[in-house]
């Protein structure tokens, strides 16, 4: 297939899709009039996107130009790029606070955007999903995050029996002699000695 035979008929009616071709699909995705609805243009999408998984050095050439630089293909890109960036909640965010940060990025969208995030982001799956049905998945996500939150069980730490030893050692109080000062208690004659000459030589 060439470039020339995919790009054929891109002006004029916007086809409807009941059975994609490639033609149709890649007029469908170079509609600027906004004439093609978006059902149609998410069908050609995903018709050309399966084509092109299957296609050989030649043909995904041919075909690369629509899915990525189409005006659909263009919005289709901002939309989930917008959608991914609103959904992430940061590098040290714990669940449910990842799944709560996705679903409220969702609602945010519009609902035409919804429909291209959750066509988009399930495509390859087998079923691609509805707006409702993707909601769905990530409301479920986030539901199931919160409630294994709330029954964790606090981390707790059990010592052994010599550690506990050695912790009671460390903790243990040190001899203050009777100036105050912390310290060996026990006599030092060589200290003694030692500040007996300095006072012999001091006077």
């Amino acid at each position: 297939m060439s470039i020339s035979s995919l790009s054929a008929g891109l002006t004029g009616a916007s086809p409807t899709l009941p059975t994609v071709g490639a033609t149709a699909a890649v007029a469908a995705l170079s509609d600027r009039t906004g004439a093609t609805p978006l059902s149609d243009q998410l069908d050609a999408y995903r018709h050309l996107s399966a084509r092109w998984r299957s296609a050989g050095p030649a043909e995904r050439m041919a075909l690369a130009g629509a899915l990525t630089e189409s005006p659909f293909a263009q919005r289709a890109q901002a939309t989930v790029n917008a959608f991914t960036r609103a959904a992430w909640a940061g590098a040290d965010a714990q669940p449910p606070a990842p799944e709560e940060q996705m679903l409220k990025a969702f609602d945010a969208l519009s609902e035409d955007d919804q429909r291209i995030v959750s066509a988009l982001l399930t495509e390859g799956t087998g079923r691609t999903a509805s707006p409702a049905d993707y909601r769905g998945r990530l409301k479920a996500a986030f539901d199931d995050a919160a409630a294994k939150v709330a029954t964790r069980l606090p981390d707790t730490i059990t010592l052994s029996e010599e550690a506990r030893a050695r912790l009671a050692a460390r903790e243990a109080p040190t001899p203050v002699q009777a100036s105050g000062q912390i310290g060996d208690v026990s006599p030092r004659p060589e200290i003694a000695a030692a500040l007996a000459a300095y006072a012999k030589v001091g006077g």
